[in-house]
């Protein structure tokens, strides 16, 4: 009953995501095949080891080693795998691009005057801290946005200078140049942003060191 109830909860969340703030209602193929890709892989090391204990270890009691029981088990557990890696994690990540999303238009609003906002939202490791592991290896994951003020549509670029706490230069970095409509906000993708991943897993580029502050310079042109 739980888990229909996580199924129920989770289509009703992706249902409004996808209709209040157009976002997919599912994630891309690659990241699907990767999630895919993962599940197999457990299923095949588990199966040959499955295999191999049960040629070894042949008319063992099922005290010992029961094969029936370690198939269930190798079912339910890549079965659970690909749930979260193609469902529950996707559906998190959306609910955090939100927040950046809601929390950019509440700022821009307080600086509605400018022709074209740009907002630094968030400097963060994609990694899940354990206690074996630091994240020390893992890079800052930048999220930008721009707003368009504008009445008119606008094909629009933004140079970040990214800096550190003690306002050290990390990085300098070009966007791409984005066709945005009038009042419209969007991530800014840059060429470290991947298009192979969902636009709610991007980041507009990668810094060894936390991002505390920046210095923007923008340029803009009608769309023709």
């Amino acid at each position: 009953m739980a888990l229909i109830a996580v199924v129920l909860i989770s289509v009703g969340l992706n249902y409004y995501f996808s209709n209040a703030y157009q976002l997919s209602f599912f994630q891309n193929g690659f990241e699907s095949k990767v999630a895919i890709i993962v599940s197999a892989a457990f299923l095949l090391v588990i199966t040959i080891i499955n295999v191999i204990v049960s040629i070894v270890f042949k008319g063992a009691p099922k005290s010992f080693h029961n094969p029936k029981l370690v198939w269930i088990f190798t079912a339910v557990f890549c079965a659970t795998i690909l749930f979260f890696t193609m469902w529950v994690y996707p559906l998190a990540e959306k609910a955090s691009y939100i927040q950046k999303v809601e929390k950019a238009l509440a700022q821009s609003e307080q600086q509605a005057e400018e022709e074209i906002t740009v907002l630094f939202m968030s400097s963060e490791k994609d990694c899940l801290r354990t206690t074996n592991s630091n994240c020390t290896n893992h890079t800052y994951k930048n999220a930008f946005f721009l707003k368009n003020n504008l009445d008119t549509q606008k094909e629009i670029q933004v140079r970040i200078r990214a800096l550190d706490s003690k306002q050290k230069e990390l990085k300098v970095i070009e966007s791409d140049i984005m066709t945005l409509e009038a009042g419209e906000l969007k991530l800014v993708e840059t060429e470290e942003s991947s298009d192979m991943e969902s636009i709610w897993s991007r980041s507009s580029f990668e810094t060894d060191t936390r991002v505390h502050s920046y210095e923007s310079l923008y340029r803009y042109r009608d769309n023709n």
